[in-house]
């Protein structure tokens, strides 16, 4: 019993020892995640590649047009924006 009851400690240290290597290795891959988030998200502004979103409707914007108005419509404010005027002046 008391071989038992010398090696509890040294158990629980290990485990320890294993659950920290584990959340160290969780945050390693965090701050890698988000590192290569903020260079791409810095490429793409630079080099202004984003999307053209003539307008921003996170919730009820998931939905493309469905028929021919809306998208004359869609098409009608994306002439607004300066990409339409510098890149694709006369698309149609």
């Amino acid at each position: 019993m008391a071989a038992i009851t010398a090696t509890a400690p040294y158990a629980a240290r290990d485990r320890d020892l294993r659950n920290r290597a584990l959340v160290r290795g969780w945050l390693y891959f965090v701050v890698l995640v988000l590192f290569a988030l903020v260079l791409v998200g810095g490429a793409t502004r630079l080099t202004g590649s984003g999307l053209s979103i003539t307008e921003w409707k996170p919730i009820h914007g998931v939905i493309p047009p469905l028929n021919d108005a809306e998208w004359q419509e869609e098409f009608q404010r994306y002439q607004q924006i300066p990409q339409y005027a510098e890149l694709n002046d006369g698309m149609s």
